[in-house]
């Protein structure tokens, strides 16, 4: 049983507090327009992302606390918790489920900055699938290997949540989901031909989705050409890139931006990277960037010295959800990719968006309380190989995967693993 011997990762909590901090500040600028105009109030969004930024707060402080194989005993349960949000949102009135055309929430009361409780129940899944699986794959050990018992019962359960999430509909986050299991998936030692198999047949289902049923295949059209589509869908993805472009180097000045004048649609929640790259510039965006590369470093380093294949990855899905989002939302930003609505994790507006991301840091938090300073030993039928503690994440995953089967045992706890 491994032992709490580590005070947890402040360079990953420094980084992680910066980026809140600094969202609130951005939400403000970016949002007061739009508030004043809609609630006479221009601080109204500023206020309830500071309801969430608390709950956050305090959400992370309680989760760093609790020894992250609590989460392990509470994965199914948590799983079917998630899938009951899921579906209440589909069956629940419109009127408190559904927003922009998407039944993606659960409202209740009268509205104002404090009198509206909202969840998104999508969030929620997002780190619900990452401790599931975790617990999921660490047991299966080398059956991972076998398509009966890996491939398809994962497909399944993923297949569900997805399902769910699209009936909203909800692409964007339908494909975050999925990204954040193939990555723990392919973590735990999966077969890479079935990764790739499971990819193909994804393409193929989202070709026929988009092609073939046209679902939000506006979207395609817009990102493919922009200005023929100027006046509908268009319209968001061209002035994000007028106030990317308008930001020069340094900016125009914190809360000095004009696309948020009822130029840019949703200025604050999906297009947030957009503002801070005209108020702050490349050197805005840039220290955006750095910080999730730090998130990105930080995560994947406890992941690589975790003490046991649930926890490396549990903190390989909370780092790889974090990261991918916001590469995912600044890709789109930047029009790189079709349009999606994806918040960016810890700026965008969104309290159970900000509050979900901070309770996974705290998770993280956790497990960087038990990383053990040198890499597992690997015993052969020779002589103990001690791997030195500069090793990367990736050189773990080598010891820890052999021939498409993992090499930690399926209840953690051991820091040796026998080759086979």
């Amino acid at each position: 049983m491994p032992e709490r011997t580590n005070k947890p990762d402040y360079v990953l909590l420094a980084a992680v507090g910066s980026l809140v901090a600094f969202g609130l500040v951005m939400v403000y600028s970016a949002s007061f327009v739009e508030a004043f105009n809609r609630y006479e109030n221009q601080y109204f969004y500023l206020l309830r992302q500071m309801v969430g930024a608390a709950i956050g707060t305090a959400g992370l402080l309680v989760v760093q606390r609790i020894d992250y194989r609590l989460w392990r005993k509470y994965s199914v349960h948590l799983m079917g918790a998630c899938l009951l949000m899921l579906f209440l949102v589909l069956v629940l009135p419109a009127s408190i489920t559904e927003v922009n055309g998407s039944r993606s929430w659960i409202r209740l009361g009268e509205g104002g900055v404090f009198g509206l409780f909202s969840v998104q129940p999508s969030e929620i899944a997002k780190l619900t699938i990452i401790i599931y699986f975790a617990d999921w794959l660490s047991r299966r050990s080398e059956k991972l290997a076998n398509v009966t018992y890996g491939l398809i019962p994962f497909s399944v359960m993923l297949g569900l949540v997805c399902g769910l999430v699209m009936l909203q509909p909800d692409l964007g986050t339908t494909v975050v989901l999925v990204l954040i299991a193939g990555t723990v998936y392919f973590a735990a030692g999966a077969n890479v031909w079935h990764i790739v198999g499971a990819l193909g047949l994804g393409a193929v289902v989202f070709w026929f989705l988009v092609g073939v049923m046209g679902f939000r295949n506006y979207r395609i059209l817009a990102f493919l050409d922009p200005e023929k589509y100027y006046s509908t869908f268009g319209f968001q993805p061209t002035h994000a890139l007028y106030a990317l472009g308008s930001g020069g180097v340094f900016g125009q000045g914190l809360g000095q931006g004009r696309q948020k004048f009822q130029w840019l649609p949703q200025a604050h929640t999906d297009t947030i990277f957009a503002i801070i790259g005209e108020e702050l510039g490349l050197v805005g965006t840039l220290a955006v960037m750095v910080a999730f590369a730090i998130i990105a470093f930080r995560g994947y380093r406890i992941a690589g010295r975790a003490p046991s294949p649930f926890a490396a990855l549990v903190a390989v899905g909370i780092t790889s959800w974090l990261v991918l989002q916001a590469l995912i939302n600044i890709a789109v930003t930047t029009s790189l990719i079709p349009f999606t609505g994806l918040t960016l994790p810890f700026l965008s507006y969104g309290s159970t968006s900000l509050y979900t991301c901070m309770i996974g840091v705290g998770i993280l938090l956790n497990i960087s309380k038990f990383m053990v300073r040198h890499q597992p030993q690997e015993i052969t039928d020779g002589p103990i190989i001690r791997r030195g503690p500069a090793l990367s994440f990736l050189n773990n995953l080598a010891v820890w995967r052999g021939h498409g089967r993992p090499r930690l045992s399926g209840t953690g706890g051991g820091r040796s693993y026998r080759r086979r």
